[in-house]
């Protein structure tokens, strides 16, 4: 039987998402833990993969694992839960055998700008990001041809200003550079004129905003998951996130999303 798992972390806890034989993963430590709790053995055989690699201190609400196990789908969930450390399962469901993670409908990113930027500025550069684009100046990534961007949403909340970005799939530190250069653009450092170029072909680095303000918050399909998080692990999820806004917000952001997705 296929799982999937979906889990929340704190990004600044990992030296990324992605494996490394020498640093402490998020990929890593859901292996360890799986392993721990003796559900599976070979990440290999047991077909472990990863919906998102978040970047190094990029945290997520709603990224997704998926393997194959022998135990029941809330089993699983639990026995994860007991092993993991600083990554916590809130959600699961069974998927088919032939189930990839990384065949999403949508991902969902949130970013916490923490600035004094005009939000109807932020609205006006944010417009010019939507739609189908070459955001080869927004990425590290080698030229893949052009990519949809399906929205951009800013509002102001708690003394931040929110910008979530969603799309089907990102290239790496793509949010990241776009928010740069919507906050270029808001401050008019650059033109918007500037951005529509970027976004045509023509190469220019707008820079990047730091990784810790941005939070993975969804990961969607066309299946519901369902929610398991236990008051013990919802308790010991508050104490440990409690030391900053962020960790706050994350608290809070994945309880308010603790309904089935699809």
């Amino acid at each position: 039987m296929r799982v999937a798992l979906k889990i929340a972390y704190d990004g600044r806890s990992f030296y990324g998402h992605q494996r490394q034989p020498d640093r402490r993963t998020v990929e890593g430590e859901c292996i360890a833990a799986l392993r721990s709790a003796r559900l599976i053995r070979d990440p290999k055989e047991a077909f472990f993969r990863s919906a998102s690699r978040t970047d190094r201190g990029v945290s997520a609400i709603g990224n997704v694992i998926a393997f194959d196990v022998s135990l029941e789908p809330e089993a699983v969930l639990g026995a994860f839960n007991d092993k993991a450390r600083d990554v916590w399962a809130w959600a699961v469901a069974s998927v088919p055998d032939g189930f990839h993670p990384r065949h999403a409908l949508e991902r969902w990113y949130r970013y916490y700008l923490f600035e004094d930027i005009p939000v109807d500025f932020l609205r006006k550069a944010a417009a010019v990001f939507v739609g189908v684009h070459d955001f080869q100046s927004f990425t590290k990534e080698e030229p893949l041809g052009e990519l949809a961007l399906d929205e951009i949403d800013v509002t102001s909340s708690e003394g931040a200003i929110l910008i979530d970005v969603r799309a089907r799939s990102f290239r790496r530190g793509m949010v990241r550079r776009i928010v740069a250069g919507m906050a270029a653009a808001a401050r008019e450092e650059v033109a918007l004129d500037d951005l529509r170029r970027a976004l045509a072909g023509t190469r220019r680095d707008f820079g990047s905003v730091p990784p810790e303000p941005l939070i993975l918050m969804d990961v969607s399909y066309d299946f519901p998951f369902r929610v398991v998080l236990k008051p013990k692990v919802a308790d010991e999820w508050r104490e440990r996130e409690a030391d900053s806004l962020l960790r706050v917000q994350l608290f809070r952001l994945a309880r308010a999303a603790a309904v089935p997705t699809a």
